[in-house]
């Protein structure tokens, strides 16, 4: 049906009689976020965040982490952007992911208007170290918008097994 609208359309404007307008289709949302939860299992004791990394970007820490003691020695200066010998993620804004802790062992994750194939999940101590990590396949279903247009995606929980 809407392939037969379209021809119609481009019949009606290549005769003139129909301005350009008339045949467009006009999006209602110019932006959303697509999310996914991850819930933590086992032994969390230890686990300061979690981290989640797409092929394109990681989040951010969810907490800050404890300072650690400074020593003067410059063989333990701490590597990596944040101080804690790994890349603090972000990537570019179009590829920014963001974070929420919206529970004791729950995180959000929110991309903008990115519903990426597979991800990274790290359950990560204070220091950041890893405490678990698992490679996800991320399994997305539009919760609003339509077809044509897009939409809020939500993606299956995952749940990450932390173990003492």
């Amino acid at each position: 049906m809407p392939r037969l609208r379209s021809i119609a359309c481009l019949a009606v404007l290549l005769s003139g009689l129909l301005p350009v307008t008339g045949c467009a289709r006009v999006c209602p949302a110019i932006g959303w976020n697509n999310s996914v939860t991850v819930a933590l299992a086992g032994d969390t004791r230890n686990v300061a965040w979690v981290q989640l990394c797409t092929p394109d970007a990681c989040s951010r820490a969810t907490e800050r982490p404890t300072p650690q003691p400074v020593s003067p020695s410059p063989t333990t200066t701490p590597t990596g952007a944040n101080g804690l010998g790994f890349p603090p993620g972000g990537g570019p804004a179009v590829h920014r992911i963001a974070v929420e802790k919206v529970g004791a062992d729950t995180w959000r994750f929110s991309f903008d208007m990115d519903s990426p194939g597979s991800a990274t999940v790290r359950a990560l101590d204070a220091v950041g170290g890893t405490l678990a990590e698992e490679k996800v396949q991320l399994n997305w279903q539009r919760i609003g918008g339509t077809a044509e247009c897009g939409g809020p995606s939500t993606a299956a929980p995952v749940t990450l097994a932390v173990s003492p």
